[in-house]
């Protein structure tokens, strides 16, 4: 039961958010290589040096390729949500801030409850800066557990 539970876990972890945002600027959130020789894709001239950016969080809510968005589904999709990009030039710290991103949410969720409040808008606007947020917050009640969730096959 545990291990479907952290599965569950992973999934909420890498569920991107919902709404897809209106970009000033996509430059955090994007791939970038350098063309090493001239080339045609897919019709495409590619000149030798020229940059091929991918907006990483665009590709989140394409949905031919992400089916409903705007949902929240953390059942879907284990291998497609790309924060920390991929191949051998994806961010070194990747495997750390997992970990500490499913520590952080198992010791909340055991010792805290969570309620939506009225006073956030939905859907919700993203909008980007170093990192993609919410434009006017998230307002949610929380109240602390009378002595943290137990999960089974799990000890404290």
């Amino acid at each position: 039961m545990f291990c479907v539970f952290l599965r569950f876990l992973n999934r909420i972890a890498s569920n991107p958010p919902q709404e897809c945002p209106d970009y000033d600027n996509v430059q955090e959130l994007k791939f970038a290589r350098e063309v090493e020789c001239d080339c045609v894709v897919n019709g495409i001239f590619l000149p030798k040096g020229a940059t091929v950016e991918i907006p990483a969080g665009f590709l989140h809510y394409d949905p031919d390729h992400w089916p409903e968005p705007d949902k929240f589904i953390p059942e879907r999709h284990p291998f497609v949500y790309l924060p920390f990009g991929a191949g051998p030039r994806s961010c070194v710290g990747m495997r750390l801030a997992q970990l500490e991103i499913r520590m952080a949410l198992v010791h909340v969720f055991r010792h805290f409850a969570f309620v939506a409040s009225p006073e956030t808008k939905v859907p919700l606007e993203l909008k980007s800066s170093s990192t993609l947020g919410p434009k006017d917050g998230i307002f949610v009640k929380i109240t602390q557990r009378e002595s943290g969730v137990s999960v089974p096959g799990f000890k404290r």
